[in-house]
């Protein structure tokens, strides 16, 4: 499927707005940083700490460690991070990094 000229110029202006106006705004960006470092921070912690993982986590990382060594566990880890919403991964982070919140 093409566009016609007039629509093929309105869709190549609308993704310009949007690269522009949403996806590279100043606000999205610093919220697309604070997600890498709170993603980052719990992959380190879950990587080096495998025992902070819940039992089921904890396991897979173990039994893949078992079978591909330290890129088992990372993808256990990774496993367990990517099946986070983002409220539990803030809430995580949260749990591990900051003092006030630990329990």
């Amino acid at each position: 499927m093409t566009f016609g000229t007039e629509v093929a110029a309105e869709h190549v202006a609308l993704k310009q707005f949007l690269r522009d106006r949403v996806y590279r705004h100043y606000r999205v960006l610093r919220m697309t940083n604070k997600a890498q470092n709170v993603v980052r921070a719990l992959f380190a912690a879950f990587f080096e700490r495998p025992e902070l993982l819940p039992d089921e986590h904890r396991d897979a990382a173990r039994t893949l460690q078992a079978q591909a060594g330290d890129a088992g566990r990372a993808r256990a880890v990774a496993d367990y991070i990517a099946g986070m919403t983002d409220r539990y991964a803030i809430t995580e982070h949260e749990r591990l990094f900051d003092p006030a919140k630990r329990s």
